[in-house]
């Protein structure tokens, strides 16, 4: 696929503009004299596309409020890499653990870029050996860095207050962010509380009672290949870069790394994939390509024993190569090679659709006063996803009758589909709420996806025998509501539910609710593959108390579903 292509499809609501065209002639080192719209505009685009490290120098931007607070991050982040790399890096080295870095402030190096120049990032990637991946992670753990949970292909997910609190308060419930992650303490920063929630929306950065927080990220890269949609490995062994690495001394600290010539064909080769494959619409792989050619030139020689050893690149660095003349007006210093089919090139997924999403909550239970619902908007928010809720059971003395909550949970669906056609959308449905859910996934049309919390399945099977009392409720209801609710119980019908389940339960809630956790998961997986289940060990009945996991568990789903593009906006 031709990498213009592949970054024109599916913009979504967002168009490509004259803004993106100005910062593309940026990447190739060409950037026009003239500013085609705001200087907000530009740099909140050039932020999203991580490229505002590009604006540095331009005179239009010199005294650009937004650009200064990047600046000042970067610079003091990177501070903080590079003795996180000296750190981590004597723990390796007295472990007998070969290790370097690649891209983020090793790129850095290899330009001897300043600091107030340096991208904004809290990464670091660091190649070894695949049998030395478990040693490493064990050095990590002793450095203080916690293993990533609900890691699914890097799909990051946003920080927030509540994640960081969970962070400072227990260590270990904390990891959605990267397979390795400490918390970083930045009171060089405190000050810059509103730049940073202006300038830098979409990073890993939060603002607590406590000052500036973030977390410093390590991802362990045993193999820089990837997999076919065929399921054709297409490997790049960490462990044969590492024997070519080279110590570059940068700011008093030696950062041992790839050379030149590698790092610029591995960067051609991801960004090839990164955009064409991975469906991300990032030109920050593209701009340190073209940079890093620029800077150091590109040795033919050194090529071509790359694409010997590993015929797989020649494709995708061939295709980048061209993207960067003809659609950047770089200037590579030499004839591009000609892009010749691969093998088997993978075909690019389906393009995420926009996705809205409908909380129904359960007894007793209020609009927005669950946490993980707060944590699973934040996550979602750049991800072109609207969740909204509803609390038909909130006043216990005179609740909505399940009926009348089915029956409003399909009117918010229809009215969304009726607005924007294509539009996937969800309902998720917590205790009596997920009752609700799946009464109204019943009926056609059926919603797009369906993620039951702690679902009660058949609450006539949970009568008390008493009138009006129920096991699941707190309180006795009137024999209207009795009679609805047994009428509108999914019970025996669950066969009906036409689209993929999510099952999330927490293990300290009631045999009953685990009992009907994995009765629906059982069920959703034989009809649907895409169903999953997840338990949280320590989770109460509403997972209030596990709210970044129960909503990276959605987030994550909802990325395998191809309904959101996760990494796209999540990555540095």
């Amino acid at each position: 696929m031709r990498l213009k292509e592949a970054l024109l499809r599916d913009w979504r609501r967002e168009s490509f503009d004259e803004i993106d065209s100005y910062l593309l002639r940026a990447v190739g080192g060409k950037r026009p004299e003239t500013v085609p719209a705001p200087l907000d505009a530009v740099y909140d685009r050039a932020e999203r596309r991580r490229v505002a490290h590009l604006l540095h120098g331009d005179q239009d931007f010199d005294r650009f409020e937004g650009l200064e607070a990047a600046r000042r991050f970067a610079a003091v982040t990177d501070a903080h890499q590079l003795a996180a790399w000296q750190e981590i890096t004597a723990a390796f080295d007295a472990a007998g653990i070969a290790v370097a870095g690649n891209k983020g402030p090793f790129l850095g190096a290899l330009l001897d870029r300043p600091a107030g120049r340096m991208p904004v990032t809290t990464d670091l990637d660091l190649l070894v050996a695949e049998e030395q991946v478990a040693a490493a992670v064990a050095v990590l753990e002793s450095l203080g860095y916690i293993r990533g949970l609900n890691i699914q292909d890097h799909a990051f997910v946003r920080m927030s207050s509540r994640s960081v609190r969970e962070l400072e308060q227990e260590q270990g419930s904390f990891g959605q962010l990267a397979p390795m992650c400490r918390l970083l303490k930045l009171p060089e920063l405190d000050d810059m509380q509103p730049g940073i929630e202006r300038w830098l929306p979409d990073r890993k950065i939060v603002w607590t009672s406590a000052g500036i927080r973030s977390v410093l990220s390590v991802d362990l890269h045993f193999d820089l290949g990837h997999r076919s949609a065929s399921g054709v490995a297409y490997p790049i062994p960490a462990a044969e870069l590492l024997r070519d690495a080279v110590t570059v001394r940068h700011r008093g600290a030696e950062l041992r790394t790839l050379d030149a010539d590698t790092m610029t064909w591995l960067l051609c080769y991801r960004a090839y994939l990164d955009t064409a494959v991975f469906g991300e619409r990032r030109f920050k792989p593209f701009a340190d390509a073209a940079e890093l050619i620029r800077a150091r030139g590109r040795a033919g020689a050194a090529w071509d024993t790359a694409t010997d050893r590993y015929p797989h690149i020649a494709g995708p660095v061939a295709r980048t190569l061209r993207f960067l003349t003809d659609e950047c007006g770089a200037d590579l210093g030499g004839p591009v090679p000609t892009p010749v089919p691969d093998a088997d090139e993978p075909p690019a997924p389906p393009a995420p659709r926009s996705a809205h999403i409908v909380v129904c909550h359960g007894w007793g239970s209020r609009e927005r006063s669950a946490p993980w619902v707060a944590e699973l908007r934040s996550q979602l928010a750049a991800a072109d996803v609207t969740v909204e809720e509803s609390a038909p059971f909130r006043d216990v003395t005179d609740p909505l009758t399940v009926g009348a909550a089915v029956a409003e949970l399909r009117e918010r669906a229809h009215a969304v589909r009726t607005r924007s056609p294509g539009t996937a959308v969800g309902f998720v449905g917590v205790s009596l709420g997920s009752t609700v859910a799946l009464a109204a996934a019943l009926a056609d049309p059926s919603p797009d996806f369906l993620v039951a919390v702690s679902p009660v399945v058949d609450p006539v099977a949970e009568s008390t025998g008493d009138d009006g009392g129920w096991s699941f409720l707190g309180s006795a209801v009137s024999p209207a509501f009795a009679e609805d609710l047994t009428a509108c119980s999914p019970g025996r019908r669950l066969d009906r539910v036409g689209c993929p389940v999510l099952v999330l339960h927490g293990g300290q809630d009631n045999e009953r609710r685990t009992h009907d956790a994995h009765l629906l998961a059982a069920g959703a997986a034989a009809r649907d593959g895409r169903s999953a289940r997840q338990e949280f060990p320590a989770g109460n009945h509403t997972l209030d108390n596990a709210p970044v996991g129960a909503a990276a568990a959605v987030s994550t789903w909802l990325d395998r579903l191809g309904l959101v593009a996760l990494r796209s906006g999540n990555r540095s």
